[in-house]
């Protein structure tokens, strides 16, 4: 594979919430920083940034994106049940050469009864709690700004903070959005994400003998393409047909896909399912459901997709992986393409969480012809240690290229390491760096 070394440097830990550090290279070149803190799952109740002109050598001082010391930082004013909309704020970012504009796209997420009542309704009593919606946003050169949210079906309207609880809102249009990229070819991409009813409908497929289990909890996928018209000064946006898994496969539907381009133009898509079992969810999954990391590819330039199919490696073994982020890299030092994400040895220690566990931390080289995983390149970045517990996290990275080492850097917060029984959480938390150089 020709890594040379990788190198764990713990950078913190905290004995109270989870502390997460992100990096990234902004516009102009400066090395970001991104300091979150959380003590409620899937919920960040404090983010803070700093910057570095000289790759991290001299930082700046820490500035507040927001903190919840005195109040939730997604309440809507008035709400009686502690509604709360979060991702409202995201900003475009990235710039298309092609139409001079700087775009992005992101996610609204409406917690009925807020996330710290609501969410976790939905996770223990099955209540629709959650909704979602995905918007596409532009800003023109003059300084004007189009924001538009992404439909599918008719009767819908966008958020109104006059009418929060506008069902026209709430029961129409529900997706997500995220990954914006730029194309070899100048047109922009991203993912949609539809519920599964609606995935189902755009497919003509009958959500009830494919998902009938919780749809509107669930979601699939469209790989969208916005192509800029000069002529209407306007993107036009195009979808694939949907990418899904009926919940035989995987009870939570389709979750955190990764893309790579090949050399020969083959879009590989790879993303998790969930062999989850849930009463309140009225899965469909059973004891014996292979959790696997699923994939599709695309030949015509991500416009049609194969159905999902158990992801490989060269060997023909499948890749059991647990219900975890992954991501791939691409060295500028090498040239390879590599996957990163956590690969199980014993597939039936999964656990029905469909989540567990989540260890060890792999890296693995992409064969480019046909995008499976070449199995004598598989090297373990980390793994549980002495005194570590089946719950051990080693999930939700964050990956950066040195600009000038060129080494990957991969920062993950280890959570859950003590832990004894699911959702005994005691908030302990590590901050670890790995340093990963390549030949």
């Amino acid at each position: 594979m020709g890594i040379i070394s990788i190198r764990g440097e713990l950078v913190s830990a905290n004995p109270s919430c989870e502390e997460t550090f992100m990096r990234s290279y902004d516009e102009a070149g400066n090395l970001v920083e991104e300091r979150t803190v959380s003590s409620e799952g899937d919920y960040a109740s404090g983010c803070w940034i700093r910057k570095s002109a000289d790759n991290g050598c001299i930082w700046g001082a820490w500035s507040t994106v927001f903190d919840d010391e005195t109040e939730r930082h997604g309440k809507i004013p008035g709400s009686e049940e502690g509604d709360e909309l979060l991702g409202w704020d995201f900003v475009p970012t990235l710039y298309d050469p092609k139409s001079g504009c700087k775009v992005g796209v992101g996610s609204t997420f409406y917690y009925i009864k807020g996330h710290d009542v609501g969410y976790f309704a939905m996770w223990e009593k099955g209540e629709d709690n959650v909704r979602t919606h995905g918007y596409f946003v532009f800003r023109r050169p003059d300084g004007t700004e189009v924001r538009r949210m992404l439909t599918f079906e008719d009767g819908g309207a966008d958020y109104d903070p006059e009418n929060p609880r506008n069902p026209a809102f709430l029961t129409k249009n529900r997706a997500m959005a995220s990954d914006l990229r730029i194309l070899p070819d100048g047109d922009l991409c991203f993912f949609a994400y539809p519920t599964m009813t609606l995935c189902c409908r755009i497919a003509g497929f009958d959500v009830n003998t494919y998902f009938p289990s919780c749809p509107d909890l669930m979601h699939g996928l469209l790989v969208a393409r916005a192509h800029w018209n000069e002529d209407t000064q306007d993107y036009e946006i195009t979808f694939s047909n949907p990418i899904m898994l009926g919940d035989l496969q995987s009870a939570r539907g389709l979750m955190e896909p990764q893309l790579a381009i090949l050399p020969n133009g083959r879009w590989l898509i790879v993303y998790r399912g969930a062999a989850t079992m849930s009463k309140v969810w009225n899965t469909r999954t059973n004891p014996a459901t292979p959790s696997f990391k699923w994939y599709t590819f695309s030949d015509d330039g991500g416009r049609t997709f194969a159905p999902s199919m158990p992801w490989h490696f060269d060997t023909r073994e499948v890749v059991y992986s647990p219900a975890s982020i992954s991501g791939f890299f691409r060295s500028s030092k090498n040239g390879k393409l590599y996957w990163i994400g956590n690969i199980l040895n014993e597939p039936w220690m999964i656990d029905g969480s469909g989540s567990n566990p989540r260890w060890p931390l792999q890296i693995c080289q992409v064969n480019e012809e046909h995008g499976y995983l070449i199995k004598d390149t598989l090297t373990v970045i980390d793994t549980k240690r002495d005194g570590e517990t089946y719950f051990l996290e080693l999930s939700n990275f964050n990956i950066l290229e040195n600009r000038e080492t060129l080494d990957l850097e991969l920062r993950l917060t280890k959570i859950c390491q003590h832990m004894e029984k699911y959702k005994e959480y005691d908030w302990y938390s590590e901050a670890w760096v790995y340093y990963i150089s390549f030949a």
